[in-house]
């Protein structure tokens, strides 16, 4: 058994999440990252692609603070979304996509509806042939079930809250870059070892069942 976590990072302002993204505030993708993992946790296969934002090319001074990709990594290194996310598509197969949301279910489609906002804004349907599902309330059981007090968290934090900062050091990254997100709930998930596998088969068995 495998499957993927992946994360986004998208176009964003100061305040816009309290405004409502008004006027031309689109969450367009700027990076995919994922990677693919067996049932023990074992990385079998990475991805981690920059994208051209097209409604606005330029990203915002608040973005590119918040997740350290600037505009010219993205000039530089930055494919079409179309492209990018054809070669995403490749890299997941059949397997399920765990993401996070915080406070939503396991059947949220968390990063799964910034992924279909994009194809609408590229006059695509919405993805069909990959299943979206929500990693966040597998932590949140996790945490309960340890005697762990967490109110909220993003994705990039689990490695704070559970001390393993150090097992990311080589990535030379931090929070809100998609790929030391990923990697961040993979630690995660590997420190609740076993619980967090039975968890997971749980919600890929749940995930079938839908299908």
């Amino acid at each position: 058994m495998s499957f993927v976590i992946f994360d986004t990072e998208y176009t964003t302002w100061q305040g816009c999440q309290e405004n409502g993204w008004h006027g031309n505030q689109k969450k367009e993708i700027v990076q995919i990252s994922a990677l693919k993992v067996t049932d023990e946790f074992a990385v079998i296969g990475e991805f981690n692609v920059l994208c051209r934002p097209e409604v606005n090319p330029i990203l915002s001074d608040y973005f590119v603070n918040l997740t350290h990709i600037t505009n010219e990594n993205v000039r530089q290194n930055g494919k079409d979304f179309l492209s990018a996310y054809s070669e995403f598509k490749k890299f997941v197969g059949r397997n399920v996509c765990f993401s996070h949301s915080w406070g939503a279910d396991l059947k949220n489609k968390s990063d799964g509806n910034i992924i279909n906002e994009n194809l609408f804004l590229h006059n695509k349907s919405p993805e069909k042939n990959i299943t979206f599902l929500n990693i966040a309330p597998i932590f949140a059981e996790l945490y309960k079930n340890k005697g762990i007090d967490v109110k909220s968290q993003s994705s990039g934090q689990i490695v704070k809250i559970l001390g393993l900062t150090q097992k990311l050091e080589d990535l030379q990254l931090d929070t809100h870059n998609a790929f030391y997100d990923v990697y961040s709930v993979l630690e995660g998930l590997k420190y609740f070892l076993p619980e967090s596998s039975l968890m997971i088969a749980k919600g890929l068995e749940s995930a079938k069942q839908t299908d």
